[in-house]
C-alpha cells in the first residue's frame, strides 16, 4: 500500500489523544524500518501544554515517552503539508472538511479500520480511562501500520 507522508494526528487540544497517536505510530513505523514523518495538532487554541501526568504514565506502559510533547494548534499549512490526516471524532472530520474541502480525500477517522467509533477524550479522567483510550488508539494505529 502507498505510504502517505507526513501523517498528521488531530484531536481537540493536542494534549492527550493525538500526541499518543503520534508517538505510538512513529514508534511502530520505526519498528518496521519506515522513516515516515508523523506529527500532531489540535483544533483548539491551547498551545504550549504538555501531556498530563496520567497520560504520561499510561503512555509509558505502551512504550511511549511523551514528556517532550508541547501542544500546537492546527494551522492551514499543516493541512497542506500532511499526506494523511487522522482525527478522533466524526465532528472533527466534518469541521476540517468545512474549513478545507479540498483536503476531503486525506482526512479520515483514526478508528476507520477499527469500526469507525469515536475515540473518547480522556482529559481530566482516571488512569483507567487513559489506559482504555490509549489501548483503542494503539489498536487502530497497529491496523493502519499493517495496511501501510
Amino acid at each position: 500500500m502507498f505510504m502517505p507522508t507526513p501523517i498528521m494526528m488531530v484531536c481537540a487540544g493536542n494534549i492527550c489523544r493525538s500526541p499518543f497517536a503520534e508517538f505510538y505510530m512513529r514508534m511502530k513505523l520505526e519498528e518496521k524500518g519506515s522513516d515516515t514523518q508523523v506529527f500532531s495538532r489540535g483544533l483548539l487554541l491551547m498551545p504550549g501544554k504538555g501531556v498530563p501526568e496520567n497520560g504520561l504514565k499510561v503512555g509509558k506502559e505502551f512504550g511511549v515517552d511523551m514528556s517532550s510533547h508541547i501542544s500546537q494548534a492546527l494551522l492551514a499549512p499543516d493541512m497542506d503539508r500532511a499526506g494523511l490526516v487522522l482525527v478522533m471524532e466524526p465532528g472533527q472530520r466534518k469541521h476540517l472538511m468545512q474549513k478545507r474541502p479540498e483536503h476531503v480525500g486525506k482526512v479520515m477517522l483514526l478508528s476507520q479500520p477499527c469500526g469507525g467509533k469515536i475515540i473518547d477524550d480522556p482529559m481530566n479522567r482516571s488512569e483507567e480511562t487513559f489506559r482504555r483510550v490509549y489501548g483503542e488508539i494503539a489498536a487502530c494505529v497497529d491496523t493502519w501500520v499493517e495496511r501501510f
